[in-house]
C-alpha cells in the first residue's frame, strides 16, 4: 500500500506533540448527553464508566502486543478507555500512515465538496485536466469520474503489488509528471464496475485538490482539516514537480491526531457545531457499496465491513482508524509488521465489540482496572532478544571505519565504537547535492538486547540494537520510531573487508561492499 525507498529511511520523523478538547453537541447515536470534542486534550475514563470491561481490553492489549504493533489506543464516548504503546515506540511520536493517507485525500475531496469547490463527485476526471496530455483517451476513460477514483474503480489498466521496477505505480513516482501519467495509462475495463486497487487514482485526486484551491492537499488539510480538528502532528513529505503531495501515501500524524478523524466520521462529518464534510460522503463510506477483496467492501477511499457496522482507513505493517458508530467507539493502531504478516481487523473489531458491556457506566472492577494498569505497563517494557555473546572480533574493528562501493542505500562510510560505556554507530550517505555531497547520521546502539534510543535528530529518533549472530557476523536491527519500516543490517568482517546484507519490511534487500579505511 505504500512504497519508500530505504535510502530515504535515513530521514525521517521526529516527535510531534498533539492535541484535542471539549464541548456539547448530541451523541451519534442519537442520545441527549453532552458531546465531547477533543480538539485540544482527549479526555481519560476508565472502561467500565464508559461501559467497557478492562479486563477483556487488558487482554487484547496483550494479544495486539504479541504482533510487531506500536500502539493500540481505544475511545468511547469521546474518551480515551485504554492507549498502549509498545516499546521501543514512545507516545507523541508522528507515525508513518501509509494508506491511510488516501483516506485523509477523501476527506479533503469531500471538503472540496462541502466549500463548492467541486460541483459534483459525477464530474468526469479528464475535463477536469484540461492542461494535460492525455493519451489512451477512449469512451471508458472519457466516462471515468471523480467517483470511480474514490471507489477504486477507474478501470485504469494498472499494476502494484510487490513494487518491482516495470510495476506502473513505479514507473508513476519515476514519470516527470505523475497526474499526467496516471490520467494516460490505457483502460482496462469501464470505470465503475471492478474493484482494483491503484495507487494512482488518489494521486490524481491530490493534483484535483491543487487545481481546485491552489494549495497544495497538505496546505489545504492544514487549514480547512487538520486546524479545526486540533491536529498538530501533521507531516505530509514533499509536493511533486508540479507541486502536488502524494495522495497515496506519505501522510504521518500521531495516535491522537488519527482518532480525531476517526471522531471527525463517527460525528458524521460534524466537528463543534461545524460540517467539515458532507453527512452523506461519511454514509457512503460507511455503506462500502463497492465489493473489494478479502471479504472487505470499500468506498471514497474507506475500508469497510458492513455485516459488523465498522468502517476504517488502513495502510501497509498495519496503519488503522477504525469506526464503529452503533458503540460509539473509534480505534487506532500503528505498527510494522511485514506483508505476510497481519493483525486481523475483523479479529479487533469483534475485541472491541466483545469489550463493551453497557451503553451505561459499570460498576468499579478495581481487580480489573489493575489487570488493564499492569498490561499497559508491560506493553511499555520492551523485551530483549536473546544476545549470546560478544567475540574478540569486536576490539578490532571497533572504531574503524569501513568506506563501500557505490550501492542503492547510498552508503558511503559505516564504523561502529563498542569501547564506549554506550557504544555507538555512525553513517555518512551520498545526497547527490554538488553543495552538501555526504550526510552524517549516528546513534546509540543497544548489545544487551535491548533497543536504545538516540536523542532526538531532525530525521527522527533513531532506536537500534545489535547481537552477533557468529564469531564474523553482527546484526543490527534499526528503527526510525514512527516510520513503519525495520531495517535490518548483517555485518560480516573478514579481514580489512565487510559484506552488509541488508533487509527492510517493504521487501528491499541488498548487499554492500567495503573495506576498512582507518
Amino acid at each position: 500500500m505504500f512504497l519508500r525507498n530505504a535510502a530515504i529511511a535515513l530521514l525521517f520523523v521526529g516527535a510531534q506533540c498533539f492535541a484535542g478538547c471539549n464541548a456539547s453537541a448530541a451523541e451519534p447515536n442519537g442520545t441527549s448527553s453532552p458531546e465531547i470534542w477533543p480538539t485540544n486534550a482527549w479526555q481519560v475514563s476508565t472502561p467500565e464508566e464508559q461501559g467497557m470491561d478492562s479486563a477483556s481490553l487488558a487482554r487484547l492489549i496483550e494479544s495486539v502486543g504479541t504482533y510487531k504493533q506500536d500502539s493500540l489506543m481505544i475511545v468511547r464516548h469521546g474518551k480515551i478507555v485504554a492507549e498502549a504503546y509498545y516499546a521501543p515506540y514512545v507516545a507523541g511520536v508522528s507515525h508513518d500512515l501509509r494508506s491511510v493517507t488516501k483516506s485523509i485525500v477523501s476527506t479533503l475531496t469531500a471538503i472540496e465538496l462541502q466549500h463548492g469547490l467541486l460541483d459534483s463527485v459525477d464530474h468526469p476526471v479528464i475535463d477536469l485536466f484540461p492542461d494535460k496530455q492525455i493519451a489512451n483517451i477512449d469512451d471508458n476513460k472519457k466516462a471515468m469520474t471523480v467517483q470511480s477514483l474514490l471507489d477504486m474503480t477507474s478501470g485504469i489498466d494498472w499494476q502494484e503489488k510487490a513494487y518491482t521496477p516495470d510495476e506502473t505505480i513505479i514507473r508513476m513516482y519515476r514519470s516527470p509528471d505523475r497526474t499526467e501519467f496516471v490520467l494516460s495509462q490505457p483502460m482496462s475495463r469501464a470505470p465503475g464496475t471492478t474493484f482494483y486497487y491503484n495507487s494512482g487514482n488518489p494521486y490524481v485526486l491530490s493534483a484535483l485538490i491543487t487545481k481546485k484551491t491552489g494549495q497544495s492537499a497538505f496546505d489545504f488539510a492544514k487549514k480547512e482539516l487538520f486546524e479545526p480538528l486540533g491536529i498538530k502532528s501533521a507531516k505530509w513529505g514533499a509536493v511533486d514537480a508540479q507541486g502536488v503531495t502524494d495522495g497515496e501515501a506519505g501522510l504521518s500524524l500521531a495516535p491522537h491526531d488519527m482518532a480525531r478523524i476517526g471522531y471527525l466520521y463517527l460525528h458524521n462529518g460534524m466537528w463543534d457545531g461545524k460540517q467539515i464534510i458532507p453527512s452523506s460522503w461519511v454514509d457512503r463510506a460507511k455503506a462500502g457499496s463497492v465489493s473489494a477483496t478479502f471479504g472487505f467492501h470499500y468506498a471514497n477511499l474507506w475500508w469497510s465491513l458492513p455485516e459488523k457496522d465498522a468502517y476504517m482507513a488502513r495502510g501497509r505493517h498495519s496503519q488503522l482508524i477504525l469506526v464503529l458508530p452503533k458503540l460509539d467507539v473509534v480505534a487506532v493502531m500503528t505498527g510494522i509488521l511485514r506483508d505476510d504478516e497481519y493483525y486481523s481487523a475483523s479479529r479487533l473489531v469483534d475485541d472491541i465489540s466483545n469489550s463493551v458491556k453497557s451503553d451505561n457506566p459499570l460498576p468499579p472492577d478495581a481487580i480489573a482496572q489493575a489487570l488493564l494498569a499492569a498490561s499497559l505497563r508491560q506493553a511499555a517494557s520492551e523485551k530483549p532478544c536473546a544476545v549470546g555473546g560478544t567475540p574478540e572480533l569486536a576490539k578490532a574493528v571497533s572504531g574503524k571505519t569501513y568506506q563501500f562501493d557505490a550501492n542503492v542505500l547510498h552508503v558511503k562510510t559505516f564504523s561502529l565504537t563498542f569501547s564506549d560505556a554506550d557504544p555507538f554507530w555512525e553513517i555518512t550517505t551520498e545526497t547527490g547535492k554538488t553543495d552538501r555531497p555526504t550526510q552524517h547520521f549516528s546513534g546509540l546502539l543497544g548489545l544487551d538486547g535491548t533497543f536504545r534510543r538516540s536523542p532526538p535528530a531532525a530525521y527522527g529518533i533513531n532506536a537500534v540494537r545489535g547481537r552477533w549472530l557468529n564469531e564474523n557476523t553482527l546484526s543490527i536491527e534499526r528503527r526510525i520510531l514512527g516510520h513503519s519500516e525495520t531495517q535490518t543490517w548483517a555485518l560480516s568482517f573478514s579481514g580489512d573487508e565487510v559484506k552488509v546484507n541488508f533487509e527492510n519490511t517493504d521487501g528491499l534487500k541488498a548487499e554492500l561492499h567495503g573495506r576498512k579505511i582507518e
